[in-house]
């Protein structure tokens, strides 16, 4: 929020110049941006009256206009076709010097030699509109020094707001911070007229995310332009004049904090009802576009037709406009939580919207109201008609803390006498009561001061009264940091908290994915951490799209995650295309799948997922071995065999994989994950990849319910072990897994079996591939002779027989 210190001077007595000012502000209450010296560069601008207007010969879109400039006439030329013969405006003289520093000279246009130039609001360093010259209203003589009569002189400082001190956003907030922080005396409010409450115009309430209404009718005021100390105090604040009616409210909102509108009286019913939308309902804004209603907003109406979304924005329908006679004041107190929501969906961010949404004063209605009247009677005319109206169904009340010393010291780290932490409450307009002691309290007390301890044994104890003006204010602890930043924060000495030997400890699930991570380090891998939002053109493994945020930050993070995989794909590919070929990286983090039993719609899993492209170790130049899908599923093996869970591959005919080199996962029958090859197709079309690329991912809390603790015992052999090894043609159609649970399921003397060459060429059939496994037999109760081996081998070769799978001849 930018303040003007001379505005805010009506309100305050600042003592501190503006460099002690804004380090005060930063140590006390909030960050300053910065700030500025504005006007300081402005010189020799005058106050010029237009006598005569001609068109420029051969210049359709200039004209040349004769000023009086009070001791000369100057001849100036202006592309602004919208100027009239006796308009008053600011007048830039050959050698001024404008707000952006251009120096201005005299210049020709097809032979006419402009002697200055009129100017905007922007080169005046005024506000940001720059697209017609200002017109002075105030009643000035001609050739009057436009700088040093409109005190343009000022001192902006720029304050970073956080949400919660909404108390700020206004400059009585402002200024009754400074005199907290003793940088200000002398606070005062503005000058406002006592309003007349009573049945007014009908107002009637329908919806409780409206807590007060108030409304007053004004007839008879004149719309037109707003004078210039007006114009200038919004425009250094960021917003641009309108027109009188509309700059007030504006001026009102910027001066205590609670936003306001105004309704053309002639453009609406005869009643005010606030209710809740309903769904699908349109409303067109005074921004210009048409808002379909999601069904949970505040709408103003008149009984028939919308005219203000609340708290938000006002209708275009019932807006001011220089025809308007007769208006209808509105000063309400809407609910923050229904107003943050409705403009997040909408995407508007008003100035009402923005204070609405933070927390505004309930409680101040009626001075604002009062401010209100007084301004428009000064600047626009007209009369108030009747009473005011004010429906208050649940008048809020101050929140009440109950506080001791030594919980504010303790927590400060701080020893306050009463009189100090007293003294900071009065500051902050937090009245208190003293809570009182009882008489054992009190006889303790007596002797304490009778033997001249150095010491409070006696702990003081405060009912603090929160006004409804600070809604950051809910509990002890904050009341703590009121009178820590008051005090100073740095001139409490630093030290270490007294920990007394507190212990702390793991969940098990945290330990669980500690494991996890080490495990895949140890398996060459890095740890990446990625958005958990994605676009859903590239959620490829999605057969149907689940969870769309309502209000995306942008189209291309529009849905929750349903799996780590996409967002670790990106990351690869951000790499690959920086010509980082060589990656392997894994990332554990929650996905999101849709519940419509859950009261969010949906429900998390923790996943993870990693990837492996290129070389299978990048940083020896002599090991020239690729990635593969075994090196990968090994990388899975490792993780696996650490917490003793046995998982099935099944090969996966799922789109995005080649079905040679992929699988689901399943434990007891529960799908878990998948490990494969990525198409070709997708990886070049979706990410640039032009080399194989494997990807896995698993559902580890599947991992973690499964997991087992085995104690490790170490066999003592006493017999020995026969090795020997089969080659065996193998239909394609036919997973090893059925070699696997064949070997296993014949005899109980197979300690161990593993396939160790894979061959696919010359000799062998296009269906059929060439697998050779070693099996290792031995017996843990005697020697094994031949012919008991020879019994074994024929019963495994045979079963094999019977699924095609026959001894590859030498």
């Amino acid at each position: 929020m930018k303040v003007s210190l001379n505005w805010l001077e009506d309100y305050i007595k600042v003592t501190k110049n503006i460099e002690e000012l804004v380090k005060e502000i930063k140590l006390h209450s909030v960050d300053v941006e910065g700030f500025e010296k504005a006007g300081n560069n402005l010189n020799n601008i005058t106050v010029g009256e237009i006598m005569e207007i001609t068109p420029l010969e051969n210049a359709d879109n200039l004209v040349v206009c004769k000023i009086d400039v009070g001791k000369d006439i100057k001849n100036i030329v202006t592309g602004d076709l919208t100027v009239k013969i006796g308009e008053k405006v600011p007048v830039a003289l050959p050698g001024a010097t404008l707000a952006n520093n251009i120096k201005i000279e005299e210049r020709e246009f097809k032979g006419v030699i402009s002697e200055g130039m009129m100017c905007s609001l922007k080169e005046l360093g005024i506000s940001g509109d720059a697209d017609k010259i200002y017109r002075i209203v105030d009643d000035v003589p001609n050739g009057m020094d436009f700088v040093k009569f409109f005190d343009l002189y000022d001192q902006i400082l720029e304050l970073d707001i956080l949400p919660n001190r909404p108390d700020l956003l206004s400059y009585l907030g402002v200024a009754k911070e400074l005199e907290t922080i003793d940088c200000g005396v002398g606070f005062n409010l503005p000058d406002y007229i006592k309003i007349s409450k009573g049945e007014g115009f009908p107002v009637r309430i329908e919806y409780e995310k409206c807590n007060r209404y108030m409304a007053t009718v004004v007839k008879d005021i004149k719309v037109g332009p707003s004078p210039m100390w007006l114009v200038k105090r919004l425009g250094r604040s960021g917003i641009r004049s309108i027109n009188n009616i509309v700059d007030i409210t504006n001026y009102v909102m910027l001066e205590t904090g609670h936003p306001i509108h105004a309704f053309d009286l002639d453009l609406i019913g005869d009643q005010i009802v606030v209710r809740k939308a309903k769904k699908g309902e349109k409303i067109l804004l005074l921004d210009g576009k048409e808002y379909t209603m999601e069904g949970e907003e505040t709408l103003i109406t008149d009984g028939d037709n919308i005219i203000a979304l609340g708290g938000i924005m006002g209708g275009e329908l019932s807006g001011i406009n220089e025809n308007t006679k007769d208006i209808l004041l509105e000063v309400a107190h809407f609910d923050p939580v229904n107003i943050r929501k409705s403009s997040t969906y909408h995407k508007i961010t008003s100035d009402s919207s923005y204070r609405f949404e933070r927390g505004v004063d309930p409680n101040d209605s009626e001075m604002v109201m009062g401010r209100l009247i007084k301004l428009i009677n000064e600047l626009a005319g007209g009369k108030v008609e009747g009473a005011t109206t004010d429906i208050y169904p649940k008048p809020i009340e101050n929140k009440k803390i109950s506080i001791k010393k030594s919980f504010i010291n303790d927590r400060l780290g701080k020893d306050l006498a009463e009189k100090e932490i007293e003294q900071i409450l009065k500051k902050l307009d937090f009245s208190f009561t003293i809570v009182e002691k009882s008489s054992q309290q009190k006889a303790m007390e007596d002797v304490v001061k009778m033997i001249d301890l150095p010491w409070d044994i006696i702990d003081e104890e405060w009912n603090v009264s929160i006004p409804t003006k600070r809604p950051d204010i809910t509990q002890d602890i904050d009341l703590v940091e009121e009178v820590g930043r008051v005090y100073g924060y740095s001139k409490i000495q630093p030290a270490f908290p007294n920990l007394n030997g507190l212990i702390g400890s793991k969940g098990d699930f945290v330990s669980f994915k500690e494991k996890v991570e080490d495990t895949m380090l140890a398996n060459g891998y890095h740890e990446a951490k990625t958005f958990p939002l994605n676009n859903g053109n590239r959620m490829w493994m999605e057969n149907e799209l689940e969870l769309r945020l309502i209000n995306p930050i942008s189209s291309e993070l529009e849905y929750m995650s349903s799996k780590l995989i996409y967002g670790l794909l990106d990351s690869v590919s951000f790499n690959y295309r920086n010509q980082t070929k060589d990656i392997k990286m894994f990332e554990i983090d929650k996905v999101f799948h849709a519940d419509k039993d859950s009261e969010t719609g949906a429900k998390e899993f923790t996943n993870l997922a990693f990837v492996a492209t290129g070389r299978e170790n990048n940083d020896d130049f002599t090991d020239k071995r690729e990635v593969t899908f075994y090196s990968v599923k090994g990388a899975l093996e490792n993780l696996l065999n650490e917490f003793h869970v046995k998982v099935e591959y099944v090969r996966s005919d799922q789109p995005g994989f080649l079905k040679a080199q992929s699988a689901r996962l399943f434990i007891n029958n529960e799908e878990i994950g998948f490990l494969g090859l990525l198409d070709p197709v997708i990886a070049d079309n979706y990410y640039e990849i032009k080399d194989p690329i494997y990807i896995c991912e698993i559902n580890l809390d599947k991992i973690f319910e499964g997991k087992k603790e085995i104690k490790r015992e170490f066999r003592k052999v006493d017999f020995p072990a026969i090795k020997r090894e089969y080659s065996m043609i193998v239909p394609l159609n036919i997973e090893f897994k059925e070699i696997q649970e064949i070997i296993i399921s014949v005899a109980d003397i197979v300690e161990d079996f593993k396939i160790f060459d894979v061959y696919r060429g010359k000799n062998i059939e296009e269906d059929k591939t060439s697998i050779t496994v070693s099996i290792v037999y031995r017996s843990e109760n005697k020697t094994l002779t031949e012919e008991e081996v020879n019994q074994v081998e024929r019963s495994i070769l045979e079963s094999l027989n019977n699924k095609g799978i026959k001894l590859r001849e030498s």
